[in-house]
């Protein structure tokens, strides 16, 4: 499918004898006609655990293409977690050119859940739910009325902050009064009841999501005289014996099982945009190298038990001898799985204790959480930071954005949620502190030296005994450099 129309393509132009640069996101300086051709490819390679896309290198790959996936008949009832949907599939991307990486991604699905934390509510309830399975856009959960005719809900006395997929949190017949539970059904939820349902519904990733690469620019296909391909890892299918990483569960029956994604109908929907042809060829003799500059991720993970955490721990996370501008960790339970509300796509926060004693017993608190950054034999900060507010503000500094999540959801403070389910999941307790990332934009553009970053952490009173594992994971963002010459690609760090 295909079709022409008249639009500035977004780029900014180049400084080459005037010709517009066709590869960065931007406003282009004129109008000129753009033809989008769209392009359905299979698979070349395609199981229940990997996929591989070989692309057409014709035309620019545009960024907004997405990879069209979803599952079989589940063998109970589901749903993908709530903050990330169907990126749960996603455990490892990598982009190639060749035989070159030109951006690879390890647990995905994990560092999805914290850049999930800045999609907005408005895009999350009329959008995500549908295209992605995402759907933490949050209401007020008002009270009801107190019998059939009761009037209508209250409209200024509310129990708590709920999740809004645009469902009515009730059940068919159930009364809003106040002491049902009125749980909230999902929009797109899996049902293994139904027994004509062979799969489930369709949801659209996008390769600028997946592959970090592609959010500030667009490959020219057309230059390359080498095979690019996009090979995708999926997350764990479960077993009798094993939780699946793919779902979350209906609360109360059993979590082992084997949720298969349906390779029938994996496949990647692919735009490629085109321009007159001597504008193209234009481009590409003025262009004969190409050099593009892109963050890239890199994970480092590191498992100890709770009691490990309470005292400090002094973690080297990498980065010697390159350009590293942003660090982002959090600490998530090895416990949880498909019976929790988001699977173990979380971040953690100090336990909280609201119930020793009185209202102003000083026993009642909030765990503690401190942790300091060293890097170039220098302290990020002149003193640890203890301070939720303060590390809430980083991750806003960090990204330029503010976090769509409320104060309990990320540090435990407070009680603002709702106890109205979801699946059968207490939002109250499955979302309570499950957002807990740290984030920390190294300003100073200097190289890393052969020593590496040091993260100095404490994470007092972490849920669960003294023996339970939590694993920390640790994103470092790092400069690299692709050069396409003459149709082959280069990469390496910066």
């Amino acid at each position: 499918m295909s079709q022409s129309y008249q639009s500035g393509m977004p780029a900014p132009p180049s400084q080459s004898g005037g010709i517009p640069d066709l590869m960065k996101i931007g406003s282009i300086p004129i109008n000129t006609a753009q033809e989008v051709e769209t392009k359905i490819l299979e698979p070349v390679v395609k199981t229940n655990k990997h996929a591989r896309f070989v692309f057409d290198n014709s035309g620019l790959l545009h960024s907004h293409s997405k990879v069209e996936i979803g599952l079989k008949r589940p063998p109970v009832d589901c749903m993908f977690p709530p903050h990330i949907g169907a990126y749960s599939l996603i455990q490892r991307v990598a982009l190639k050119v060749g035989n070159q990486t030109l951006s690879e991604l390890d647990d995905f699905a994990d560092y999805y859940a914290y850049r999930s934390m800045f999609v907005a509510n408005e895009n999350q309830k009329e959008r995500e739910v549908m295209t992605t399975g995402r759907m933490m856009s949050h209401q007020l959960c008002y009270k009801g009325r107190t019998t059939r005719t009761g009037g209508d809900e209250s409209d200024n006395v509310a129990e708590g902050i709920g999740l809004d997929n645009g469902m009515e949190y009730s059940e068919v017949g159930a009364l809003l009064d106040g002491t049902a539970d009125l749980p909230l059904k999902p929009e797109q939820e899996l049902l293994f009841e139904n027994s004509l349902m062979t799969s489930g519904p369709l949801y659209q990733l996008s390769l600028s999501e997946l592959v970090p690469f592609l959010r500030h620019n667009q490959l020219p296909l057309y230059l390359f005289k080498e095979q690019v391909s996009l090979e995708i890892t999926f997350t764990d299918t479960g077993s009798a014996n094993y939780p699946s990483g793919r779902v979350v569960v209906k609360d109360g029956v059993a979590s082992t099982g084997s949720f298969e994604i349906d390779t029938d109908t994996l496949r990647l929907i692919s735009d490629h945009i085109f321009y007159p042809q001597e504008l193209m060829v234009q481009y590409a003799n003025a262009n004969k190298v190409l050099n593009f500059t892109y963050a890239d991720y890199r994970l480092s993970k590191y498992s100890r038990t709770s009691d490990d955490f309470k005292s400090q721990q002094i973690r080297n996370i990498g980065g010697a001898g390159r350009i590293v501008s942003k660090i982002i960790w959090g600490v998530s339970a090895d416990s949880e799985n498909n019976t929790s509300l988001l699977n173990k796509y979380s971040a953690i926060a100090p336990a909280r204790d609201y119930a020793t004693g009185g209202a102003d017993d000083v026993a009642r608190k909030n765990g503690e959480s401190v942790f300091n950054i060293k890097y170039n034999d220098t302290f990020e900060y002149p003193i640890d930071l203890d301070l939720p507010a303060r590390m809430f503000h980083n991750i806003t500094q960090s990204e330029g954005l503010v976090p769509f999540i409320t104060r309990e959801e990320y540090a435990k403070e407070g009680v603002s949620l709702t106890t109205r389910t979801l699946l059968g999941h207490n939002q109250a307790s499955g979302l309570a502190g499950h957002f807990f990332w740290c984030a920390n934009k190294l300003g100073k553009g200097e190289r890393i030296n052969s020593r590496g970053i040091e993260l100095y952490f404490k994470l007092d009173e972490l849920s669960g005994t003294g023996t339970d594992v939590f694993v920390q994971r640790v994103y470092l963002e790092v400069m690299r450099t692709a050069t396409l010459t003459n149709g082959y690609m280069e990469c390496y760090y910066a």
